[in-house]
């Protein structure tokens, strides 16, 4: 298990409630991945998602984080450096600040390596 594996595990450990964890490229290949998941699928359907967000001229470069809620599950995206997301799936019912506030910490700890 490499340390990305690693901080990827703790931090779904901390949040509780977590499904899945996929941190991605924003091209939507797979670096690391945590729980149950189609993550090839799910890596390249949030990616297109992602990359669709950040070319609109109202949002544009400057996007942090994205949540997307459909039929019970939440997916909460956070920026991980210049061209790195990771994706965390949720059930209703946890907190989205929540999520977003530790995807967000987790997050800030680790840009240095994914600048």
């Amino acid at each position: 298990m490499s340390d990305l594996d690693r901080a990827l595990q703790d931090l779904c450990g901390r949040l509780g409630g977590v499904r899945a964890a996929v941190v991605m490229e924003s091209s939507g290949i797979e670096v690391a991945a945590w729980g149950e998941a189609d993550f090839e699928t799910v890596a390249a359907e949030l990616a297109e998602l992602w990359s669709a967000a950040t070319r609109a001229e109202s949002v544009g470069q400057g996007l942090r984080s994205m949540v997307l809620e459909a039929d019970g599950e939440v997916w909460t995206l956070t920026a991980l450096g210049e061209g790195y997301v990771v994706a965390l799936l949720t059930a209703q019912g946890v907190p989205p600040g929540k999520v977003r506030f530790h995807a967000g910490e987790w997050a800030r700890a680790l840009r240095e390596e994914f600048a």
